[in-house]
């Protein structure tokens, strides 16, 4: 993950935990996702859910359970930025204990559903994020 990455906090509600009192697997990617929202709101300054991007690829892996009142620390760093497409990197933490690591490879689409250029406005703004090593 790059040096630099994007923050974003989430509380771990009762509404995200299954029968055995911590949260459910697939919450973990609805935290991914809250994080990458707030990053396009405040780095891209548009909506996520006016972006053209369709997400192509999601990979996760799991290190430990998060039960309720847990805070969970999303760090959102951007390991591939391609002419078409980006992969954001997260780092899923409670209390500077890891608990889960993701990475998403989403792509821009035109109106058509055909894969687009990224905007230069977005590789500016997520230049810092941007590990390129």
């Amino acid at each position: 993950m790059s040096a630099d990455t994007y923050t974003y906090t989430i509380d771990v509600r009762f509404r995200d935990l299954d029968p055995r009192s911590h949260a459910n697997h697939a919450v973990y990617i609805s935290y991914c996702e809250q994080a990458k929202a707030a990053l396009f709101e405040e780095v891209l300054t548009v909506s996520l859910a006016d972006a053209p991007t369709v997400v192509r690829s999601l990979d996760i892996e799991y290190e430990r359970a998060v039960t309720l009142g847990d805070r969970i620390e999303v760090a959102i760093g951007v390991g591939h930025l391609g002419r078409t497409s980006y992969a954001l990197e997260y780092d899923l933490g409670v209390e500077d204990e890891r608990v889960a690591t993701a990475r998403t490879m989403s792509v821009r689409l035109d109106s058509e559903g055909t894969p687009e250029p990224l905007p230069d406005s977005w590789r500016e703004r997520l230049g810092p994020y941007h590990d390129e090593a």
